[in-house]
């Protein structure tokens, strides 16, 4: 309220002082033109929260000034920013039934006010509704240009919510694919040889126990941090992985020279090598992988390999694990390729860029 008043006082001074410096060409202001200039800066104001009430009691107020024969001055400012107030909070379908209202309603005032020595009213009106239409037109722009604003900010963060929650799975999914597949490899050793071989069948059991107690492990770690740890990558990391896949079953042969990547570069090589090896356990057959970590050209090669019958269900191409892997090796500047090996076999190579210290 204090603002409201603030704004009357000072338009009922300006307007006092211009009617005084116009004093000689007839203009005069009493007692009840000071009203209604305090009026129209109070309810422009003080309703400021109420837009299209402050427009309504600022052109009421306004209206009566000018049909009492008060000079025109300040006061027309109370009209001006009511009406970009409601232009600017309100759509503009809306905003725009106002603001014709409102012209409507200004013309008519000073129609009645000027008549009969008019000599082109309808002109005369055309050009005072401008009192109101630009005012309109600015404040509709601002409200269309933050509207915009606001539905490209949502739109950014839906796609930043996406964005995570596809990283989440896939998170998920080599976190828990891999030890899935190496629960499931030693619980079909434990049953094939349950009766005849129980000590190969209980040692199958307790890799199942360690394997799962691991899997649960790395989903806790992933929801409490949704990064790789720093002990699970590099090459010793790389190293207790083909052990573990190796125990399952599945023959593996690494070639391993020492090679310089950042720490974000070797947890995308240990995926790659976790999610290839998860594949050729779940889709190849009997086999024999290999597994080679080398520079190549600059850049460091990580390529897995079967000899196996091949991805089935058109996981060469499509499957969720081998997107989320291109897009975690692109993600570090990195190329990606996966495809049938000729001569039969499957084939995953991801190129990393060199350099950086761990």
């Amino acid at each position: 309220m204090a603002w409201a008043v603030l704004a009357a006082a000072v338009l009922v001074t300006a307007t006092v002082a211009l009617v005084g410096a116009h004093r000689d060409q007839g203009a005069d202001l009493d007692f009840w033109g000071i009203v209604l200039v305090a009026a129209a800066a109070l309810v422009t104001v003080g309703l400021r929260r109420a837009p299209v009430w402050a427009l309504a009691g600022a052109m009421l107020a306004v209206s009566a000034y000018l049909l009492a024969g008060y000079p025109p001055g300040p006061v027309l400012l109370c009209m001006v920013a009511a009406m970009f107030e409601v232009a600017r909070r309100r759509p503009p379908r809306f905003s725009a039934g106002v603001c014709a209202i409102a012209a409507l309603t200004a013309s008519a005032t000073v129609l009645l006010r000027s008549m009969p020595g008019l000599r082109e009213p309808a002109v005369f009106a055309l050009g005072w509704t401008a009192w109101v239409v630009l005012p309109w037109s600015l404040g509709a722009l601002v409200h269309v240009t933050a509207a915009a604003r606001e539905r490209a900010g949502r739109d950014l963060a839906a796609r930043a919510a996406t964005a995570e929650r596809l990283r989440l799975a896939g998170e998920v999914h080599d976190a828990a694919g891999h030890g899935f597949a190496l629960i499931a490899m030693h619980a079909g050793i434990a049953l094939l040889v349950l009766d005849e071989r129980p000590d190969q069948a209980r040692a199958s059991l307790e890799a199942i126990k360690t394997t799962s107690g691991a899997s649960l492990a790395d989903l806790r770690r992933m929801l409490d941090a949704f990064h790789p740890q720093d002990g699970e990558a590099g090459p010793t990391g790389l190293g207790v992985l083909v052990d573990e896949v190796r125990a399952a079953g599945l023959p593996v042969e690494l070639t391993m020279t020492e090679v310089t990547l950042t720490d974000e570069a070797w947890a995308v090589a240990y995926r790659v090598v976790q999610e290839s090896l998860t594949n050729v356990l779940r889709h190849a057959g009997p086999t024999v992988a290999d597994v080679r970590v080398v520079p190549a050209g600059g850049e460091v090669l990580v390529q897995v390999g079967d000899r196996g019958h091949g991805a089935a269900d058109g996981a060469a191409t499509g499957g969720r694990g081998l997107v989320g892997l291109r897009g975690r090796v692109e993600a570090v500047g990195g190329r990606f390729a996966a495809g049938p090996r000729t001569g039969g076999g499957f084939q995953v190579a991801a190129r990393l860029p060199a350099g950086g210290a761990r």
